[in-house]
């Protein structure tokens, strides 16, 4: 879990450094390094999105063992 909290960190730190880079890109007139900026946060954005759906899939799978093993030691309790 502390991978990927670092590497949504980074994610993070990506996509505001691109996020200004297109806005001085656009302000000095220079459309390549605005058109490179637009397409790298678009594959940040994408990545941190994908990172995101995999962090929640991992909290519920969590969630889900943690409720399975809480039924089978009420179970345990109720036998005896």
């Amino acid at each position: 879990m502390t991978k990927k909290f670092i590497l949504n960190i980074v994610l993070n730190l990506g996509i505001v450094f691109l996020v200004l880079s297109g806005v001085a890109g656009y302000n000095s007139g220079n459309m390549l390094f605005l058109g490179l900026s637009i397409a790298l946060l678009i594959v940040l954005i994408y990545l941190k999105v994908v990172l995101l759906k995999q962090v929640n899939r991992d909290v519920q799978q969590k969630q889900a063992e943690k409720i399975k093993q809480q039924q089978i030691q009420s179970k345990k309790r109720t036998k005896r």
